[in-house]
């Protein structure tokens, strides 16, 4: 019995051993997680409320919210915020909710997927961030933003650490 403790283990062993003793350690997961939890959160909190009032005056709202915050509510980019809010009807409202709480679902799942180092959980991140490249691309060709190159950049990167994660993946 004690010959076959301090045998030494195979080498498929070992290299298994390494590659899960490197995913423990690897520390941009969590955050790759906590950013999708985050994003989650406030999905599925718009969307409950776009839901649950849709009767409301959004536009006056943020502005309000704006001022609070010490923004200018007339300033160019919030004023083009409030314009676009206020061509939305009610019922828009409601499909909009719906949408917000569909995909604030889709970002929990990705969220615990990766939290749990689930390998489903990195290709549905992969794969549901590779979709919206293309509304994302598409927004940037109609007003180019620091925010939105910024938004695109990390979702990329994200992607890409993701597949070479699973590329290195034994089996």
């Amino acid at each position: 019995m004690e010959r076959l403790r301090n045998r030494p283990a195979s080498p498929e062993v070992e290299h298994t051993n390494r590659a899960s003793a490197s995913e423990r350690n690897d520390r941009l997961l969590p955050w790759i997680a906590a950013e999708r939890a985050l994003r989650s959160v406030v999905l599925v909190t718009v969307g409950v409320v776009l839901v649950t009032h849709p009767h409301a005056d959004w536009a006056s709202e943020i502005a309000r919210f704006a001022q609070k915050l010490g923004l200018d509510p007339k300033e160019n980019w919030i004023q083009r915020l409030i314009d676009k809010i206020r061509k939305i009807h009610a019922h828009e409202d409601v499909v909009f909710g719906v949408a917000a709480l569909a995909y604030g679902a889709l970002e929990a799942a990705e969220a615990y997927g990766l939290f749990r180092r689930r390998p489903w959980g990195e290709w549905l991140t992969v794969v549901a961030t590779s979709l919206l490249f293309i509304p994302e691309l598409w927004e940037l060709t109609k007003s180019a933003s620091v925010l939105k190159f910024g938004a695109l950049a990390v979702n990329a990167l994200v992607v890409a650490y993701l597949v070479w994660r699973l590329r290195r993946r034994p089996g």
